[in-house]
């Protein structure tokens, strides 16, 4: 995050009024989170398999600080902080972290337990359509393509296997990853065939990405093109959605 967009989030966060800034924010969040750390066998401090975080801001910059929270980069600086303060825990033990943002007085934190669902994946379209595949919790890196194999060289299986025969995907097609309440889609061999839906009708590229990447939230969907036309799609969701 640039500086002039932070000190813009800063003013949001505090009206100019105080001197709260990035590391303040990310501390808060930090410390509630921990407030609900147990331990676990020999002794080790363990966390929630995912946890809401309430922030409050005041009322009319709901949204512009939704979009700085959202954004990957600050979740990530969460979860490195966590694993700065417990340097125990493996990345994989860390809880997933949903973002709530709503008005309020002055700038508040909270963090609260959230009962784990798990993700899956909706085919629709192609020659597997209806087919829905479980996103284990445990992973944090799944490999997308057709047919079994991530390649022709047979040496890496797919995690999510898109299509058995269309030859419009293919079978190096993407990558998932894993980045706390939500996923980020890296196009492969697929590339500008490839994007991400999201259900406000916006619609990003990762291959075209600055990072390669592009967020993937519940309720969002990838589709898969043949340059011209749309081939299929996976819907992210969440088990009970």
């Amino acid at each position: 995050m640039t500086d002039a967009r932070w000190s813009t989030f800063k003013s949001i966060l505090t009206g100019g009024a105080s001197e709260l800034g990035q590391r303040d924010l990310l501390r808060r969040v930090v410390d509630e989170i921990l407030k609900l750390r147990s331990h676990g066998d020999l002794g080790l401090e363990v966390l929630p398999a995912e946890v809401e975080v309430h922030i409050g801001v005041a009322e009319g910059s709901v949204q512009v600080l939704e979009r700085f929270v959202q954004h990957p980069a600050f979740d990530k600086e969460v979860g490195a902080m966590l694993l700065n303060r417990l340097v125990r825990l493996q990345e994989d033990q860390l809880p997933v972290r949903h973002y709530v943002i709503g008005p309020a007085e002055r700038t508040s934190v909270e963090v609260k337990e959230r009962p784990a669902r798990p993700f899956l994946l909706r085919l629709q379209g192609g020659d597997r359509d209806g087919i829905v595949i479980p996103l284990p919790a445990a992973r944090r890196d799944f490999l997308l393509g057709r047919g079994q194999w991530h390649g022709d060289d047979q040496l890496v299986a797919n995690d999510v296997v898109v299509a058995e025969g269309e030859r419009a995907v293919s079978r190096r097609a993407a990558r998932l990853h894993r980045s706390g309440a939500f996923f980020e889609l890296e196009a492969v061999d697929q590339r500008e065939a490839l994007s991400v839906l999201r259900p406000d009708g916006e619609r990003l590229r990762p291959y075209l990405s600055a990072s390669g990447r592009v967020p993937v939230h519940a309720g969002d969907v990838i589709e898969f093109t043949d340059g011209a036309r749309r081939v299929l799609s996976l819907q992210l969701q969440q088990e009970g959605d």
